[in-house]
């Protein structure tokens, strides 16, 4: 990987990271157009430039983390069925999904789709009957 590689993964991270897309697929589709190959440090890279977002978030959030007891439940709440669903399904993910560009960019569009979806569906005028 080169510094060029390096910074444009970046600018694809800083970009896709707050965004309601996956800025994890993004960096995949980047690094796969870019001939970039999967290597340890690669893949350590893509982990530790998502970290400053992580960073950002809990310091912008801190207080509330640190006081809250609500927020811990939900983000537990949030975080044990993919983790039970994970290491169940680990081999399966590792074999099938990981480094699979076509199972990446299908899942990026399908998420997209549902995304525009629910926004139609949130946005379009209701009558007061169908309340």
């Amino acid at each position: 990987m080169t510094y060029l590689h390096a910074a444009i993964l970046s600018i694809v991270e800083g970009i896709s990271e707050f965004l309601p897309i996956s800025s994890t697929g993004h960096l995949i589709l980047t690094a796969d157009l870019l001939k970039i190959a999967q290597t340890d440090f690669v893949k350590s890279f893509e982990i530790i430039i998502q970290l400053g977002a992580i960073a950002a978030v809990v310091l912008l959030y801190w207080r509330t983390l640190t006081t809250s007891k609500l927020v811990w439940s939900r983000i537990l709440i949030a975080f044990l069925p993919t983790a039970i669903v994970g290491f169940i399904l680990y081999k399966s993910i590792k074999s099938y999904l990981i480094g699979n560009t076509l199972i990446t960019l299908a899942a990026l569009l399908f998420g997209g789709i549902m995304l525009i979806a629910l926004e139609l569906h949130l946005s379009f005028p209701r009558k007061r009957e169908s309340l």
